[in-house]
């Protein structure tokens, strides 16, 4: 996998920012916890209630109810712009109705 590049704009940077400080702090949790995830990968999640981001390991994290998947990283490959506008527009659709 190369290096991921979330993006610098919009609500999904936003709450990266919030959530990890900065993209590269995010960056180094999301490869990380991709590499934890093995084969599977792992898939960045907003909580319903609070708005918060986080990062579902598959096999190592439980299935939540108030869970929404944003985007899932597969560990031979990056996100692409495309993908990352789609979690932005779902994070942006949750927000207005939390």
């Amino acid at each position: 996998m190369s290096s991921i590049q979330p993006p610098r704009t919009g609500i999904i940077a936003a709450r990266i920012g919030l959530e990890y400080g900065s993209t590269d702090d995010f960056a180094q949790a999301l490869g990380a916890a991709v590499g934890r995830g093995g084969g599977s990968g792992a898939t960045i999640v907003a909580i319903l209630d609070r708005g918060d981001l986080t990062i579902h390991i598959p096999g190592e994290d439980a299935p939540a109810w108030n869970a929404v998947p944003l985007l899932h990283v597969d560990p031979d490959d990056t996100p692409t712009e495309a993908e990352w506008s789609v979690a932005n527009a779902i994070l942006e659709k949750l927000e207005r109705y939390r």
